[in-house]
């Protein structure tokens, strides 16, 4: 039986991780994105949908992934998935970037010791050893995913996913005629899969049909076929029917009823979808070629060859070739074309002799090794009986060397006492030492937040005390001063006075702007009406043409202590002000939210964002206001930000809130 080597044989497998009715599972995956709550289970369903359309609509693909990412951008793990997401969509149309992203995956994911991302990284190398396999290196594939994607399935303790690695692993020994430890993987897969999962016990029963057609053993071909075909049945619309058609096929063949043969190789092509549609096409074609030389149809057998023949990767395989080149030889002998009949089977020849000279380097390039091996294990052997002998003789040395040594152990002995004794105190000593910095660290901390409290609180009542006399003062003078002069301008003065009426306008800006700064040192809106409400009032006053704040409150309890919603107030008031000021950005979204005595900030904005690491002690942009009020809260900051690409700010608060 041929086997012929296509271009990601193995990654026939990732067909058989999609659903048999994948209508249906297209539409739960949509039906389950409207109903889902939060925001890390949307990005989620966002990145299954992006791999459902990565075959078959890209820009659709690429759009569930972009909102996945925005989704998921406050969750590590969902960001490392989404990069997993961006490698499945790149396989086909662009296999560096694609790598690129699965490593990037990878990478992020190593940080988490769960079950769901050791599956994960499991897939990934899986599909990084199938991009391995596309550039011909079949014994890549197989270290990978030995070394790599199987034991990090048995780290998940997912059995269903070791039965889909056993069934590429499988696929791929076929392809370097490794056909008996072939079978071993597949009876190891159909057992684990059986009952599990139908779609993979289909790729498996597909392989499984294969291999045995190779061994020799139709009948067992004829069983799992059949097995195969009972799970397919009551989905006629399932793209798993490519991969039944073809051991069909083959089956067939191998009866010489090649007519069946080529008609359900036609099947196959005609189910063929997916990522992998081109390479099961061509697999299908390879087989279809032998049957109807069988038949003697050279014609039509030379069309199909010809279309292979004209696809720049497929004949970048040298065993690809090797078999189109022998295609033709045939073809044309049929057809009566001797001349033509001899150039290609001077081909195909050259063409082997090569690779075989290659395997020959190989094989003599792994049978030094196993001299040098063997080279080495000699010399090791040398060094044993010299090492034998030199400890003959430290015994006979080491017998005089005993009456020495007991002379010395008692002294030893003592010393060794005295040495236990002092290296013991100078320990305790140690231990108080590191007691006494320890408590004046903590002594250090506890004055270092009593004078921050102090400072914090001493600044509000400073503004309340400000706001009041500029608000009560200064404001009712101003406002007088302005009824007053506006009174005496209408009795007095001409209308068209404009030098007046500029005044009037000036001292009417300058009552605005005090209660402005009144406003914003101690707001009233807080006060009367609570945090939520105030910080509502801050986002609407900072907005302007040019500038959109999104604030999203969310279950913000009403009982915080005023201490707490004050500097909570500050902290917002502070952010926003940079973002006005320093960041360029038109769109800032907030979000405030509490979860019992737990209280989060969050300010995303589209400026111009900046290098954070510029942040590393350096002092202004209102940062050590913003530091102070967090360290009160015992709270902690992230801000996350790159030029070009905006700034997130994340803040976490623990506030004493009332019950």
């Amino acid at each position: 039986m041929l086997l012929i080597c296509v271009l990601a044989l193995a990654f026939l497998q990732a067909g058989a991780q999609l659903p048999l009715d994948q209508q249906k599972y297209a539409d739960s995956l949509t039906r389950a994105l409207g109903q889902a709550v939060s925001d890390s289970g949307k990005a989620r369903i966002c990145f299954l949908l992006s791999n459902y359309w990565a075959p078959e609509d890209t820009g659709k693909a690429r759009r569930y992934l972009e909102e996945g990412r925005r989704l998921g951008r406050r969750y590590p793990y969902i960001t490392a998935l989404s990069y997993s997401a961006e490698g499945y969509l790149y396989y086909t149309t662009d296999l560096s970037r694609s790598q690129q992203a699965y490593k990037k995956a990878d990478t992020l994911l190593s940080r988490f010791r769960t079950p769901e991302a050791y599956m994960a990284r499991s897939n990934i190398w899986a599909t990084y050893a199938a991009m391995l396999q596309r550039q011909d290196d079949d014994r890549g594939y197989i270290a990978v995913v030995l070394n790599k994607a199987i034991p990090m399935a048995l780290l998940a303790g997912d059995s269903t996913l070791v039965g889909s690695q056993y069934v590429g692993l499988a696929t791929a020994l076929m392809n370097v005629d490794e056909n008996a430890k072939a079978e071993e993987y597949l009876d190891k897969a159909i057992a684990i899969l059986k009952n599990k999962a139908p779609s993979r016990l289909v790729a498996a029963y597909n392989r499984a049909g294969e291999n045995y057609l190779i061994l020799k053993k139709p009948d067992k071909a004829k069983q799992v076929l059949d097995a195969a075909k009972d799970i397919l049945v009551p989905y006629p619309g399932s793209e798993l029917y490519a991969g039944y058609y073809l051991i069909e096929g083959l089956y067939y063949h191998e009866q010489k009823q090649y007519r069946k043969a080529v008609s359900s190789f036609d099947q196959g092509i005609a189910k063929a979808g997916g990522h992998n549609k081109k390479y099961k096409i061509q697999e299908l074609d390879f087989y279809k070629i032998k049957s109807l030389l069988a038949l003697h149809s050279f014609q039509p057998a030379k069309k199909v060859v010809n279309e292979l023949a004209a696809d720049k990767e497929l004949m970048s395989i040298d065993q690809n070739r090797v078999e189109i080149y022998d295609d033709l030889a045939e073809i044309y002998h049929g057809t009566g074309d001797l001349d033509s009949a001899y150039f290609w089977l001077g081909q195909s020849k050259r063409l082997n002799d090569s690779l075989y000279e290659s395997r020959l380097t190989h094989d003599i390039n792994a049978l030094e090794a196993k001299y040098r091996n063997a080279e080495n294990q000699k010399q090791i052997a040398t060094l044993r009986v010299e090492k034998a002998e030199a400890a003959l003789s430290a015994g006979n040395n080491r017998l005089f060397n005993w009456l020495l040594g007991g002379a010395c152990l008692i002294l030893l002995i003592i010393a060794a006492f005295a040495l236990l004794f002092f290296r013991n105190h100078k320990k305790l000593s140690v231990q108080r030492e590191l007691n006494y910095q320890q408590q004046l660290k903590e002594m250090e901390q506890q004055q270092q937040l009593t004078v921050t409290r102090a400072m914090l609180e001493g600044e509000e009542r400073e503004r309340e005390r400000v706001a009041r006399d500029l608000h009560d003062g200064l404001g009712g003078m101003l406002a007088g001063v302005k009824i007053n002069l506006s009174g005496w301008a209408s009795a007095h003065a001409e209308p068209d006075d404009i030098h007046l009426h500029r005044v009037i306008g000036q001292l009417d800006s300058s009552v605005g702007e005090l209660r402005r700064i009144a406003r914003n040192m101690m707001p009233e809106t807080l006060l009367k009406f609570g945090l939520e409400t105030a910080l509502k009032d801050l986002c609407e006053f900072y907005m302007k043409d040019g500038l959109h704040i999104d604030f999203q409150p969310f279950h913000i309890n009403g009982s915080i202590p005023l201490p707490v919603q004050i500097n909570i107030y500050r902290i917002v008031q502070e952010i926003l002000s940079n973002a006005i000021r320093h960041s360029g950005a038109t769109n800032i979204v907030l979000q405030c939210s509490q979860s019992g005595q737990e209280f989060f900030i969050t300010a995303e904005d589209n400026g111009r964002g900046f290098d954070t690491g510029v942040l590393a002690g350096r002092k202004g942009m209102g940062l050590d206001s913003v530091r102070n009020r967090v360290e009160y809260l015992k709270g902690k900051t992230e801000i996350i930000s790159a030029p070009g690409e905006g700034t997130t700010i994340n803040i976490e608060l623990h506030v004493d809130a009332a019950t």
